[in-house]
């Protein structure tokens, strides 16, 4: 029995599961975070509320140097050669 292709079942199947990754993704994210926070103390909390609070007012090329430079530990300099960004700039 042939089922005849018009491609939208198939186009919709797709996205619903590139979405189901995607909440898995941030929901891992989002379970692994609040775990660790049970362990921070008062000083760590403020810390991590003041950046939360923060986040919003960045510019995205901000964050991703934030985030370059605190998760994956690029230096500045590093940075500045991967975004085309002076030194200055990137820190």
């Amino acid at each position: 029995m042939d089922i005849p292709d018009n491609g939208y079942e198939y186009r919709e199947n797709a996205d619903l599961a590139r979405k189901a990754v995607k909440r898995l993704s941030v929901t891992k994210l989002s379970i692994e975070y609040l775990f660790h926070r049970d362990k921070y103390d008062r000083d760590e909390l403020r810390f991590t509320k003041a950046i939360e609070e923060s986040w919003p007012i960045f510019s995205t090329s901000q964050k991703k140097v934030l985030y370059m430079h605190l998760v994956q530990g690029f230096s500045f300099t590093s940075i500045a050669d991967l975004q085309g960004y002076t030194p200055q700039n990137a820190s």
